[in-house]
């Protein structure tokens, strides 16, 4: 379940080319750039979402890093929060928190929304149950059972639905739900038994059941690439979730500029389906400032609704075999499309679209 494809990591930076084309204070009103006279501003742009696409080896994750670094010293009053699923996304500067076995941080993803229209311990219970159906291919007898397990928790600690004083309250974790399955199969309960077993690694690994890292530094790297796949992805989509409930309780912005920047470099890693956290983001993050920048290695990881609800989309080389689906789906020539050498991108910034030689992030540092 937890196997994973090991895929071929980005070239050395001495293989690319050097332009050394760097940001001056004075061009920076422009907003960031991306490549030679082509800058990206969000205050131009109907929202600040950018989707990315790139195979191996093109340049993908140099482009994410180069923006979020300009990020920084442009956009300096916003926070720039990055999930990294390979460990790859260090950027000089950074508050890193890495998540593993022997971590002293960890993510609850049992933490109440305190949204009095869409929040409450039963809806959180819901959308908990929903993710770990997902990621660990629950049955709906194990997802009825969590949900009750769940519900109970919030009770012990005092947390109700009724009650909106109480969702305040230190919400339990994960070790609350092994204790309750614990004491249950004491009683007899044979089905705890089996749910244990499931969510045996989300207990081993412990990511859920510690004190959540503080989220208060302008730029926070969570390193998550020392968890198998299926609890990166509980603890991806928990983290974004609670981003995009944080967001909705500060209210609607009147300005373009996003208070957060959420970078996430490999899309598939992230749950699918209607009522995902990268869903939410794209259709709502831009009212109540929370930008997404979501970054792929093919086109069959971004749905139409990513796609078409990003202002903004990057195109890097791709695998020949997707080049036609591509085009299609980003509205570039595929002769364009098959054309492109590492770094080399197709933008598209609104309705503007041209091709540019990316400015990467160690050419940045200089």
């Amino acid at each position: 379940m937890f196997s994973r494809k090991v895929e071929k990591p980005l070239p050395p930076v001495a293989t690319l080319p050097v332009r050394r084309t760097a940001q001056t204070e004075e061009n920076q009103t422009a907003g960031v750039l991306l490549g030679k006279d082509t800058y990206w501003n969000p205050e131009t742009l109907p929202n600040a979402h950018i989707v990315c696409i790139g195979a191996s080896g093109s340049g993908k994750t140099q482009t994410l890093k180069g923006i979020c670094f300009a990020l920084r010293t442009i956009y300096i009053g916003s926070q720039k929060i990055l999930i990294d699923f390979h460990g790859d996304q260090d950027i000089a500067g950074e508050m890193v928190y890495p998540l593993h076995m022997a971590s002293p941080w960890g993510i609850n993803p049992l933490t109440v929304n305190l949204d009095p229209e869409g929040g409450g311990p039963n809806l959180q219970a819901i959308a908990v149950a929903a993710v770990l159906k997902k990621s660990l291919q629950m049955g709906p007898n194990q997802e009825g059972m969590l949900l009750d397990v769940i519900g109970t928790c919030y009770r012990q600690q005092g947390i109700v639905q009724d009650d909106q004083a109480t969702w305040k309250r230190e919400a339990p974790n994960f070790a609350h739900i092994e204790a309750e399955l614990v004491a249950r199969i004491e009683e007899g309960c044979k089905e705890s038994q089996r749910l244990k077993l499931k969510l045996a690694a989300t207990f081993q690994y412990g990511v859920f059941s510690r004190s959540q890292f503080p989220m208060d530094a302008k730029h926070i790297r969570v390193d998550l690439h020392k968890l198998p796949p299926a609890i990166q992805s509980i603890a991806a989509e928990s983290l974004a979730k609670q981003l995009m409930d944080n967001h909705r309780l500060l209210g609607e912005m009147a300005g373009k500029i996003p208070r957060t920047f959420l970078f996430i470099d490999e899309a598939k890693e992230m749950p699918k389906g209607t009522g995902s956290a990268c869903d939410r983001i794209i259709a709502d993050g831009r009212k109540y400032g929370l930008a997404l920048v979501l970054a792929s290695q093919s086109e069959r990881h971004l749905s139409a609704d990513v796609i078409g609800n990003s202002s903004t989309k990057l195109v890097l080389p791709v695998d020949q075999t997707e080049v036609s689906k591509v085009g299609k789906k980003f509205r570039f020539a595929e002769v364009r499309v098959a054309g492109l050498r590492p770094l080399q991108a197709l933008c598209r910034l609104g309705t503007d679209a041209k091709q540019v030689e990316i400015v990467p992030y160690y050419e940045r540092l200089q």
